[in-house]
C-alpha cells in the first residue's frame, strides 16, 4: 500500500502559537492600559486624600479624624479599604522643622494597594496585577511667631570684625538678658564666662564662632534678603501713613517719618502708641548722661509692636567709629523703659549701661550689636510686647 505525505496538521500548530502571541499582545494592550489607568486613578485618589488629611490637620482635627477624612476621599474616588481588591493605609508624622515660622505641622501619608483583574493576560497565567501608590502632603498650622526665633539680641554682621557683644574687646560690661537668647551672624566674644547672663535654656547662638560663654551653639546664617523680606513697607512713600517729624521728641498715635535722626541726639524720646520710621542713612546718636528712649510702640497695622524701624543702607555700618553710617549709642537712659522691636538691619547699636529698673523690653536687631562700656546692660525681652509675624495655615503636596 502507498501512503501520500500531507502537511495539513502543521497549520494548527502555527495558529496555536500565533494565538498565544496575539493574546499576549492583546493582554499588553488591553490589560496594560487597564493597569496604567488604575494606577493613575489610584495616585489621584491618594493625592487628594493626603491633601484632605493635611487640610483637616490645619483645622485642628486629631489623628483619628484626619484618617477618617482621608479615607472618605479615597472611597469617593473608588478605593475603599475593603482588604480584598483595595487596601488603604493612612499614617501621620510630625514635622520637626520646615513650616513657616517653625509652626507645628504634620505629614499625611496615604498608601493605596489596588488589585486589577486581568482579561487576556489570564491566558499566560496572570489573573491579577497589583498597583501600589503613595502620596505625602504637608499641613502647617497657624502660629504667631517672633522675629528670628525670639532671640532678644540679633547681630546680622557675618564678618568677624567686630565681634558681637564686645565691640572693643577692652571692657568689662556685663549683659543680663531675660526672656530670650542671643544670635550673631558672625562671631561673638565675651571677656569671661560670666559677662552674659541668660535664662536657663537660652544660649548664645552663632553662625560663626563664639568664645567665653557658658552656653554656645551654632545655627545657619541669616541672609540679607530674609531681613528685607520682613521689613514693613515704607510709610513715607505713600504720604498717607507717614507723619512729618515735629519740633519736639514726643510722638503719639502714628508712624513718624524721621529724615534727620541727629536732631534727636541727647533728647528724651517718648513714644505713646507710635513708631519711628527712620529714612536717614547717616546719623550718630550718643545719649551720654542725658536723654534716651522710652514709651510704647504702635498697636495696630503693619507697624504693630515696632518701636523703631531704620531703613536699610548698603553697605551697612562697618564699625562704631564710622563717620558715614547709622550709629546709636544707648548710654545713661535714666529711668525710661521702652518696649517694641528695634529693627535696624544696617545700623551699629551700642548698648551701654542702663538701670535694671529701666531695662529694655525690646528685641534689638542690628547689623552690629555690642556694648563697649563698663556699666551693666539689662535686657528684659517680653515676647508679647514685640513684633510677631502671623503665619497662616498652609497645605502643600510634598511628594
Amino acid at each position: 500500500m502507498k501512503h501520500k505525505k500531507s502537511e495539513k496538521g502543521q497549520a494548527l500548530v502555527i495558529i496555536a502559537l500565533a494565538a498565544v502571541a496575539l493574546f499576549g499582545l492583546a493582554a499588553l494592550a488591553i490589560d496594560g492600559s487597564m493597569v496604567f489607568s488604575d494606577k493613575r486613578h489610584a495616585q489621584n485618589a491618594a493625592d487628594t486624600a493626603a491633601l484632605a488629611g493635611a487640610l483637616a490637620y490645619t483645622r485642628g482635627d486629631n489623628d483619628i479624624t484626619i484618617e477618617s477624612k482621608a479615607i472618605i476621599r479615597t472611597t469617593s474616588n473608588g478605593y475603599d479599604d475593603n482588604g480584598t481588591s483595595n487596601e488603604v493605609t493612612i499614617t501621620t508624622e510630625p514635622i520637626t522643622a520646615g513650616c513657616p515660622g517653625n509652626a507645628p505641622g504634620k505629614y499625611i501619608i496615604v498608601n493605596i494597594r489596588s488589585t486589577v483583574q486581568t482579561t487576556f493576560a489570564r491566558v499566560v497565567g496572570t489573573k491579577e496585577i497589583i498597583n501600589r501608590v503613595v502620596a505625602k502632603a504637608r499641613g502647617c498650622g497657624h502660629i504667631i511667631a517672633p522675629l528670628f526665633g525670639g532671640n532678644a539680641i540679633v547681630s546680622l554682621n557675618q564678618t568677624n570684625n567686630p565681634c558681637a557683644f564686645d565691640s572693643g574687646d577692652s571692657n568689662s560690661a556685663n549683659w543680663k538678658i531675660q526672656g530670650g537668647g542671643i544670635f550673631s551672624n558672625g562671631c561673638a566674644i565675651s571677656k569671661n564666662g560670666n559677662s552674659v547672663t541668660l535664662d536657663p535654656g537660652e544660649c548664645v547662638t552663632t553662625a560663626g564662632t563664639a568664645s567665653n560663654f557658658t552656653c554656645m551653639q551654632q545655627a545657619p546664617a541669616i541672609n540679607v534678603q530674609e531681613v528685607l523680606d520682613i521689613m514693613p513697607p515704607n510709610p513715607c512713600l505713600s504720604g498717607g501713613i507717614g507723619l512729618p517729624q515735629g519740633s519736639g521728641s514726643t510722638f503719639s498715635n502714628g508712624v513718624y517719618c524721621i529724615t534727620n535722626m541727629d536732631a534727636l541726639d541727647s533728647k528724651d524720646i517718648v513714644l505713646t502708641n507710635a513708631t519711628l520710621y527712620v529714612t536717614d542713612l547717616d546719623f550718630n546718636l550718643k545719649f551720654a548722661g542725658g536723654g534716651g528712649f522710652s514709651g510704647t510702640p504702635s498697636t495696630s497695622g503693619d507697624f504693630t509692636d515696632y518701636y523703631m524701624v531704620i531703613a536699610y543702607k548698603n553697605p551697612p555700618c562697618p564699625d562704631f567709629n564710622s563717620n558715614n553710617a547709622q550709629i546709636i549709642q544707648f548710654r545713661g537712659n535714666g529711668s525710661g523703659t521702652f518696649s517694641g522691636t528695634i529693627l535696624a538691619p544696617s545700623a551699629c547699636l551700642d548698648l551701654r549701661g542702663n538701670g535694671e529698673s529701666s531695662g529694655i523690653h525690646s528685641q534689638v536687631i542690628g547689623y552690629n550689636v555690642s556694648s563697649n562700656g563698663n556699666a551693666e546692660v539689662y535686657i528684659n525681652y517680653e515676647e508679647d510686647e514685640n513684633h510677631q509675624t502671623p503665619y497662616e495655615p498652609t497645605v502643600s503636596m510634598w511628594e
